[in-house]
């Protein structure tokens, strides 16, 4: 997979939050609220940006996996 800019990381995991913020309790929506406690809110230190092009959170990457394949069908 390739690298997200920065600007498209952050609306991914934006659009990631509000899925998970929908669903009252899950491990996924757990993950999101560590990653922004933790982070507090700074997208450098965010789980996202731990490895080049913006591709560390896995809730992101299936994301947009699903997107892709939505696209192609």
């Amino acid at each position: 997979m390739e690298g997200l800019t920065r600007a498209e990381a952050v609306a991914l995991c934006s659009r990631v939050r509000e899925q998970n913020h929908a669903v009252l309790s899950s491990p996924a929506r757990a993950q999101c609220w560590k990653c922004q406690t933790v982070s507090e809110g700074e997208l450098d230190r965010m789980y996202m940006s731990r490895k080049p092009g913006f591709l560390g959170c896995d809730l992101m990457n299936k994301l947009r996996a699903r997107s892709a394949r939505a696209r192609n069908l």
